[in-house]
């Protein structure tokens, strides 16, 4: 796989930081995200707080959980994503209710070592570029939950035609325009992709550029994004050998059979 001089994804607090909760506002609605927030909301329920949430960034799913009444640790590697997830909950009931700092999920050591329940929503697991980092994460996320704790993860199912080397060689995909307050804009492209079936990541550049009214650019961002895709034996596989039973596998976040292409949804609960 290329090296490449563009920042990691949220690395910079940039204009991908910026519209982060903005992109996934239409993937909530309507696309893979669709019930994602119910869905932790109900399990947090059933297993009881407090909720560690790992690659949290802004509090797209920690806000709701604090004002169901739940304390929230949000994790994130990047300081810009967490500056976003401070300023949205200032002077709300929520903010006294979720913590946020930077951490690694590779590696960490909290002084709350009783969680009722760990999430990683939104594919933020696949930011993990190996099976070493994988299964670090979840020791560390076991050490953390309480006995009978529950952990859930949210994966893509990869499709393999999108996975061979070929199908990243020529690629260009649109992710759409995204409205900032002063009535301009940001227009999101991905610009290529280069697979590496090998290790099972992709890499991906993406184009950030802000916009005014009249359409002119005034700011353009580059960033790279890298995944790795797990597949669903795999992940299965992972999870019991580092400690958890599978309790539900789903395509969706509403308990749909497993299915080629879709999600992967993930509860198991600590051994």
């Amino acid at each position: 796989m290329p090296t490449s001089d563009e920042p990691d994804f949220y690395e910079r607090d940039g204009l991908n930081v910026l519209t982060y909760d903005l992109r996934t506002e239409q993937d909530a609605a309507q696309g893979v995200l669709a019930g994602d927030v119910d869905f932790y909301r109900t399990l947090a329920m059933r297993t009881g707080g407090p909720v560690l949430d790992l690659g949290g960034g802004t509090g797209r799913v920690a806000r709701p959980l604090a004002e169901a009444g739940f304390d929230v640790w949000c994790m994130d590697l990047s300081p810009g994503m967490l500056r976003q997830g401070r300023a949205s909950v200032e002077g709300t009931v929520a903010a006294e209710r979720i913590r946020f700092f930077q951490g690694d999920m590779r590696s960490f050591e909290l002084e709350a070592r009783a969680f009722g329940l760990a999430i990683a929503p939104f594919r933020a697991f696949q930011l993990l570029l190996d099976a070493a980092d994988q299964r670090s994460c979840l020791a560390a996320v076991r050490s953390h939950l309480r006995p009978g704790g529950f952990i859930a993860l949210h994966l893509f199912d990869p499709l393999l035609d999108r996975c061979t080397p070929e199908a990243g060689s020529v690629f260009e995909r649109e992710e759409g325009e995204f409205p900032l307050g002063d009535g301009g804009r940001v227009r999101v492209t991905v610009l290529e992709r280069h697979n590496d079936p090998l290790r099972q990541v992709f890499e991906e550049r993406w184009r950030f550029r802000e916009l005014t009214a009249g359409g002119q650019v005034v700011r353009q961002e580059e960033e790279r994004l890298a995944m790795r895709w797990t597949y669903r034996y795999e992940m299965r596989h992972l999870l019991e050998i580092c400690g958890f039973d599978v309790e539900s596998e789903a395509s969706d976040f509403f308990g749909s059979p497993p299915a080629y292409g879709r999600e992967q949804v993930w509860v198991a609960r600590r051994a």
